[in-house]
């Protein structure tokens, strides 16, 4: 016979005994299961019962509530996240990752606040960067289990020159290309425009065609130059954060 803190076992349907005595405990519950047992054998008339006590004792594992980055975040802006574990037996043990590495306060300028049992731990950006782009993971342990939560956070950032346009010279019948790169969180979409008056004040935008054709990195690239190509240039970066970069370039042909 088996016992569970003075009551015969079974107590409820997740619990079996075996013929042989052995005690099985499905879906295991830390409120209900833990406790004192005790296995006793009688094997007959006149002879005493032997018993053997022992106790069950349950952790649980760490678990994470969800938690995400604001939308909207820009260069040079303040903001915070928080990991709290919902529920779990100490001690508990958290840490970040990003992008799958260990998070460095000081390489990211970034500021951990931990409440000392681990069950609260916030990460607080001071100075938002491109750099803080990425996937933070909140990682805690205890000593059977760990839990964890991600999330992405998206820092949007302005356009800069990656090749900014410069003026360039070439002869009628060669290829040319001027280049027209820019980088910047969403990625910036380019947009080429030639001047139709003199000076350079009126442009109309440029279509790709088999003669001209803007590249996917944004340079705008010419098959065979004609005499008609010379003239200026307008390359248009934006993104929609920021105002966005332009420049206008000469093409000389000879």
């Amino acid at each position: 016979m088996r016992v569970q803190d003075g009551r015969p076992l079974p107590v409820n349907q997740r619990q079996r005994i075996y013929p042989n005595g052995t005690l099985q405990i499905m879906d295991v519950q830390p409120g209900e299961d833990n406790g004192q047992y005790s296995c006793e054998i009688t094997s007959g008339e006149g002879m005493q019962p032997a018993s053997r006590a022992f106790r069950i004792i349950i952790r649980a594992g760490p678990k994470v509530a969800s938690f995400s980055f604001r939308d909207n975040l820009h260069e040079g802006m303040r903001t915070a996240v928080t990991c709290i574990v919902l529920g779990g037996d100490g001690p508990l043990s958290t840490r970040w990752l990003k992008d799958d590495e260990p998070l460095t306060e000081q390489e990211l300028n970034v500021n951990i606040l931990q409440e000392e049992d681990g069950s609260i731990s916030t990460l607080t950006f001071k100075n938002l960067t491109y750099k803080h782009n990425g996937n933070y993971t909140c990682i805690v342990t205890n000593d059977v289990a760990s839990g964890s939560y991600s999330a992405t956070l998206t820092v949007k950032v302005p356009p800069r020159w990656m090749l900014e346009p410069s003026d360039i010279s070439t002869v009628a019948g060669r290829p040319a290309r001027i280049d027209c790169q820019a980088d910047g969180v969403p990625q910036p979409h380019v947009r080429w425009k030639m001047a139709i008056s003199q000076p350079p004040e009126q442009f109309k935008t440029i279509v790709s065609s088999s003669h001209i054709h803007i590249l996917v990195n944004g340079s705008l690239n010419f098959r065979s130059v004609e005499p008609s190509d010379a003239g200026y240039y307008l390359c248009e970066a934006n993104n929609g954060v920021g105002s966005g970069l332009s420049a206008v370039v000469r093409l000389t042909v000879h």
